[in-house]
């Protein structure tokens, strides 16, 4: 059966990030069936439908964030097209995808009998800027350096390698691993969303990374002193919710030992008082009430990002 792709995207006031990934959609021949725009706030409707590929837009009628986006997406996709949908490419709106990355994760999925598929993750300067939690020690620690996607292949080759973890800027999923795992969550808020969704797949389902294609991530600048405090409320959910992932989900516990670095990457970044009380914090409601950043009642970071 040749595959349908739906490719899902939630998105917030970013109209310029989200039109540059919709063109990069537009040059891809094969297997994307349709593009469905979760809309969180409501403003973007135009760009939308004015792609020239297959879309459906989609607006709640408050701010779901990323993972209630993504599920909004992810359900009306398959609300809409039905047993025709054979996977789901999960897509950040800040990410350009190249014309061959689909065929080339499908056609490594199949190879490497693979439910989950991500292909590498490259910055603006052409480096290796994200990446997933590769279970080859050796690579591992190379991908984590400052690296190209051709140096890494020439030191670990284009084969694709199995994963724990992955970011959400691509990620393929297989309708299979969909059904039997279920949507995002959507209480996280923000950030964090994607490492549990994905450590929930793979801790049924096969997931690999795949060295030979290559997404590039292209988020707005954050050197604004607005945009530096939403930063830093970011990263403390961040904590919480990696708190929570660890150490109160089953499926979560291969992360647990990385705790420890965040939170000195975490003091390192911010080196503050306050810093020190929202590490704690996030600590507290992430690890000992077992809470995400969105539950409401624990959303103390999120609060104040709206305030």
């Amino acid at each position: 059966m040749n595959a349908f792709v739906v490719a899902v995207i939630a998105t917030h006031r970013r109209h310029a990030e989200l039109k540059r990934l919709l063109d990069s959609l537009e040059k891809i021949e094969n297997h994307l069936g349709a593009v469905v725009v979760a809309d969180n706030a409501g403003d973007a409707q135009a760009i939308v439908k004015s792609a020239r590929c297959n879309t459906r837009w989609i607006a709640p009628s408050s701010n779901l964030g990323c993972g209630g986006g993504l599920a909004l997406a992810e359900k009306t996709a398959f609300d809409i097209f039905g047993d025709r949908l054979t996977h789901l490419w999960i897509l950040d709106d800040d990410a350009v995808a190249h014309p061959d990355t689909l065929e080339i994760l499908l056609k490594e999925m199949r190879r490497e009998h693979a439910d989950v598929a991500c292909p590498m993750i490259a910055d603006e300067h052409g480096r290796v800027g994200w990446f997933p939690g590769l279970l080859d020690a050796k690579k591992f620690r190379l991908i984590r350096t400052p690296i190209t996607p051709p140096e890494f292949i020439t030191h670990c080759g284009d084969a694709s390698i199995p994963f724990s973890w992955s970011t959400g800027i691509s990620l393929l999923v297989t309708r299979r691993a969909i059904e039997e795992c279920e949507f995002h969550r959507g209480d996280f808020w923000v950030r964090g969303e994607d490492l549990e969704f994905s450590l929930r797949l793979t801790a049924r389902q096969r997931g690999i990374f795949v060295p030979k294609t290559t997404v590039v991530h292209l988020p707005p600048p954050a050197n604004q002193p607005a945009s530096r405090e939403q930063e830093y409320l970011k990263h403390c959910a961040l904590l919480q919710n990696l708190c929570y992932v660890a150490l109160r989900l089953r499926h979560g516990h291969r992360i647990a030992r990385t705790l420890p670095g965040n939170f000195f990457r975490f003091l390192k970044t911010w080196r503050s008082a306050d810093a020190l009380r929202d590490a704690t914090l996030a600590f507290r409601l992430g690890a000992f009430q077992g809470k995400p950043a969105g539950t409401p009642g624990f959303d103390e970071f999120r609060k104040r990002a709206s305030q």
